[in-house]
């Protein structure tokens, strides 16, 4: 299982910024234009066995995968595990931690490539960088937001 993490401190209350991403609706504003990322089906705050269908870009493709959330600890954690989708096994792991007045963000993804045609030519380092791009993109999505004042 390959793994990726991604550490970033932002300038909002843990609190603020966890509330913010429990809701999907949230998740698409922040998320890499180039992802395409729609959520298809999805609560309006998410909870512990919530599902969500999801449909991205990915590679050129419109991939499309079920996540269910698995834990739901506010304002600390919350896990999602692919039920359906193009990975053979995808966990996402959203940690908040207080860090004086700021919040420090851990993005942890645990997955395993598909199986296939699509395994051998999708690396972990293609997998990788494609994550390392979404999530950069979603840090200056986040901090454009803090600064206009619409996340606090």
């Amino acid at each position: 299982m390959a793994i990726f993490e991604e550490n970033i401190l932002l300038p909002i209350p843990r609190e603020v910024l966890f509330d913010f991403l429990a809701r999907p609706a949230n998740v698409t504003k922040i998320s890499s234009a180039s992802m395409g990322l729609k959520f298809t089906e999805a609560p309006e705050v998410v909870s512990v066995g919530a599902r969500i269908k999801i449909a991205m870009v990915a590679m050129g493709q419109v991939q499309k995968a079920v996540h269910e959330i698995t834990i739901y600890t506010r304002p600390s954690l919350i896990v999602e595990v692919q039920i359906e989708g193009p990975m053979k096994a995808w966990r996402h792991e959203h940690r908040f931690e207080e860090a004086g007045d700021q919040t420090r963000m851990i993005d942890r993804v645990e997955y395993t490539k598909p199986g296939g045609i699509i395994g051998l030519l999708l690396s972990e380092s293609k997998v990788n960088d494609m994550l390392e791009e979404n999530f950069f993109q979603r840090e200056q999505n986040i901090r454009r937001l803090i600064s206009q004042g619409q996340l606090s």
